[in-house]
């Protein structure tokens, strides 16, 4: 059954960053709006596209990849239920500076860039919101960048385990496979293979087909540095 503006409209107030948008403002990115239901492994664009799209993810969750010189992928973000991304390029006016992949099955509504741009320069609610925003995700990149800066390979994939163990709903369950877990940590697969396949042996963790579980939460702490 398709969606109208109306119904657009309502999926739309869900996101943070919309919530406080009028009921003309939403029905104006309604109208302008399209629904995607994609399975995982999708890619919703690439780096060096044009820019003229902004997503919301409805369920599901999109992983943002950037692409190093020798071909690996890092993935520099997450979009979960209610988040919106690739507006970035919008106010730069530059070409996508990263990628998106779908992490699993997932919804995506798409917005006409050209609408949000025009609603953005004349709604100053939504550029308040948008710099929170940006300045979040700033944020949270410096700290990964900075993970990646000063810590060896292995407290990459251990402090990236926890993370993800801190974030599931399963505890004591990683959903990931090893070339994700590599995607996260700027490493090569075979890389993280050796060392899950050393905490393995030791004892550490048990790994299974696109799952971990993390037994030994102290050992894995101490090779980040952090026993805390």
């Amino acid at each position: 059954m398709g969606l109208d503006s109306l119904d657009f409209a309502r999926l739309l107030r869900d996101a943070p960053l919309l919530s406080g948008l009028s009921e003309t403002e939403l029905m104006a990115l309604g109208r302008a709006s399209r629904r995607l239901q994609l399975p995982k492994g999708i890619y919703l664009f690439f780096q060096e596209d044009p820019v003229d799209s902004v997503y919301v993810v409805r369920s599901g969750s999109v992983a943002i990849l950037l692409s190093s010189e020798d071909g690996r992928e890092l993935v520099i973000n997450e979009m979960r239920p209610g988040d919106v991304f690739g507006e970035v390029g919008l106010i730069t006016g530059n070409p996508r500076t990263t990628s998106a992949i779908t992490r699993e099955a997932s919804e995506v509504i798409v917005i006409s860039g050209q609408v949000f741009l025009d609603l953005l320069r004349g709604e100053s609610y939504l550029g308040q919101r948008l710099l929170i925003l940006l300045a979040e995700r700033l944020s949270a990149s410096s700290e990964r960048e900075s993970a990646l800066a000063f810590l060896d390979a292995p407290a990459r994939v251990s402090r990236v385990l926890m993370h993800l163990e801190k974030q599931s709903k399963s505890k004591g369950y990683v959903t990931i496979s090893q070339e994700e877990l590599a995607q996260r940590t700027g490493l090569t697969r075979q890389t993280v293979a050796r060392f899950l396949g050393q905490w393995r042996r030791n004892g550490w963790l048990i790994t299974g087909r696109g799952r971990i579980m993390l037994l030994n939460h102290t050992a894995l702490r101490g090779v980040t540095g952090n026993g805390q």
